[in-house]
């Protein structure tokens, strides 16, 4: 899969698919920098895709289909499907956007009229998870990601939520209704496998993040925090968003700074853009405002990344050599076989995203208990202190009847938690087993030609 950098750069990029805008990409087109190149396998433009555009339904969504390019060849394993935010110049986006993602009462009458001219026939969320379908039958063999900005990330947000996808979003609201029980608590439940990055002052990205207007605020640890650096102090975000029409800026500490509109708008637009996130080189202009990730998520998802990218490449370096060596999947009077080759990749990816999942549950179980026992020794500090008169054993009586004993607060939790785990114990010895059963069954089929071997690294 991309980098974080890349899927910025796909974010970004997407918006050029629209017709609004020049309609520029087309299919085959290339795109990327430092050394990260993508090809343009697929797009939707209005909302219709297909060979013919006889699918879907013209309502201005916008989207386009990417896949990696190393050495000139194309990595059809790994897609990543770009959706594009919201055309500020494009009535229909900004109905989609008030509509399906703030849900804005369509009664009011500073919308009604709006939405009664540009609602589209279907809703963009549903074209975009019915484009995903269309690339998933397309690309059947690929694993595939959803990527995008502003409302393109509310769109990617939603897609791989329900279709279970890597998801990385830049600035994305929350859509308050279309995301069901399951969505949510899926998202919840897999934070490293889809992740939000929010600039902390975006007024429109954080809407239903951290804050709301409509009761439909969602948080959880897919939420990734930055902070551009623009000086002004931290922005109250609603605060900020209800004084709008008297040109009036809320900070958090309760100053109020009176702004032209002209200068308001500018600052929303650069909070919300994610452009100006990153240098020439793709570094984050502002270090010592880095993207908060917990160090059990980042050497998981760093493991996997690693094991991903080592896959790729000794897929792709077997494929260069099937092409080299015929169809005949095997050279040198079979000595070696390109076939037993790729089940060695394969296996070894396996086992490093087999122990990566192992390692972090073994992690979050030790700081699960870690914070159990510190609950317990805060509650027993604090009877002490207030128990003053007391023995310590009369202490312990009073915290064993108000059911705050360390039974109650830390070994029952424990042992609780150690029950939950159990089959991680079996688990490991399953992954040991495959490994090794996996791996004598591929060196029956992996001769001596040890020239042809090296090329492998086997």
């Amino acid at each position: 899969m991309c980098n974080f950098i890349t899927y910025n750069d796909m974010s970004i990029e997407v918006y050029l698919v629209d017709p609004g805008k020049g309609g520029k990409f087309y299919i085959g087109k290339k795109l990327g920098r430092n050394g990260k190149e993508y090809k343009i396998l697929d797009i939707s433009r209005n909302g219709t895709y297909g060979n013919k555009k006889q699918y879907g339904v013209p309502n201005h969504m916008q989207a386009m289909t990417v896949a990696p390019v190393k050495d000139g060849v194309v990595d059809y394993s790994q897609l990543t499907i770009a959706y594009a935010g919201t055309n500020p110049e494009d009535k229909v986006d900004l109905v989609t956007d008030v509509i399906d993602v703030a849900d804005v009462d369509g009664t009011l009458s500073q919308t009604k009229n709006l939405i009664e001219l540009f609602e589209p026939p279907v809703s963009q969320f549903d074209t975009a998870l019915g484009y995903a379908n269309y690339i998933q039958k397309r690309y059947p063999k690929a694993k595939i990601a959803v990527t995008g900005h502003s409302l393109g990330g509310s769109l990617a947000l939603t897609v791989g939520a329900k279709k279970h996808l890597k998801t990385v979003t830049f600035n994305a609201p929350v859509p308050k209704d279309k995301l069901s029980k399951k969505d949510k608590q899926y998202i919840l439940d897999n934070p490293t496998k889809i992740t939000s990055y929010l600039n902390v002052d975006d007024l429109i990205g954080n809407y239903n993040n951290s804050y709301t207007l409509f009761g439909g605020i969602f948080k959880g640890d897919f939420q990734h925090y930055y902070k551009n650096g623009t000086g002004m102090g931290d922005i109250d975000l609603e605060k900020t968003l209800r004084s709008l029409s008297q040109g009036k800026l809320v900070l958090k500490n309760g100053q109020t700074i009176s702004v032209s509109k002209e200068k308001l708008e500018k600052l929303i637009n650069e909070n919300h853009n994610v452009a100006n996130w990153f240098d020439e080189k793709g570094q984050l202009r502002y270090s010592h405002h880095k993207v908060v990730v917990s160090k059990t998520q980042n050497t998981f998802e760093t493991k996997v990344s690693k094991a991903d990218t080592a896959l790729a490449e000794r897929v792709a370096k077997i494929r260069g050599l099937r092409k080299k060596y015929g169809h005949r999947y095997s050279v040198k009077g079979g000595k070696i076989k390109l076939d037993a080759a790729l089940a060695y990749a394969l296996k070894a990816a396996i086992k490093e995203h087999g122990q990566a999942g192992i390692e972090v549950l073994e992690q979050t179980q030790k700081q699960i208990e870690a914070k159990l026992e510190a609950n317990w020794n805060e509650t027993l500090q604090m009877a002490r202190q207030i128990g003053t008169d007391l023995t310590e054993e009369e202490i312990l009586e009073v915290l064993h009847y108000a059911g705050a004993d360390k039974e109650s607060l830390y070994t029952k939790p424990v042992e609780k938690l150690n029950e939950q785990l159990k089959p991680l114990k079996q688990l490991k010895e399953d992954l040991a087993d495959f490994d090794k059963a996996f791996d004598k069954s591929i060196k029956k089929r992996i001769a001596d030609d040890q020239e042809l071997a090296g090329e492998f690294g086997l």
